[in-house]
């Protein structure tokens, strides 16, 4: 080989291949969707916390009205409770920013029963999750 060919020979092996660069490609796109996927579950478990802060605050709420009244309210209106950043929609249902909250005495004035639903993880299922009195 000549000087001529071994610097060409030098400057090919220098550098990647187009395989190289579409198989890093590849990597990187599967774990930033991983990551992506994780990040969306890890918010939207974030957001939980609002329903479980307004059932608390609706369960103190309710305590102090059994014990003023002898029963539970049976609407919101009736509590004079509200949710930070919601809107009423009826007496027994309020839209808060991401769930809405609905009080159902089922069993008479003795029992509450709230339930809380909202798409909080942008999937096609809404998620429920409920609160009662102690029974």
């Amino acid at each position: 080989m000549n000087g001529t060919q071994r610097a060409l020979s030098r400057r090919r092996r220098a550098g990647y291949t187009l395989i190289d660069v579409m198989i890093i490609t590849v990597i990187i796109s599967v774990l930033s969707t991983v990551a992506i996927n994780r990040y969306q579950l890890v918010v939207a478990r974030a957001k939980r916390p609002e329903a479980v802060m307004a059932f608390q605050a609706l369960a103190a709420a309710q305590r102090e009205y059994l014990v003023t009244r002898g029963k539970y309210a049976g609407t919101f209106d009736a509590l004079g409770f509200r949710i930070e950043g919601g809107a009423r929609i009826s007496p027994t249902e309020v839209q808060g920013r991401r769930y809405n909250f609905r009080l159902i005495q089922d069993a008479g004035p003795r029992s509450w029963f709230c339930v809380a639903s909202g798409n909080i993880d942008g999937d096609a299922f809404k998620d429920v999750i409920g609160a009662s009195n102690p029974r």
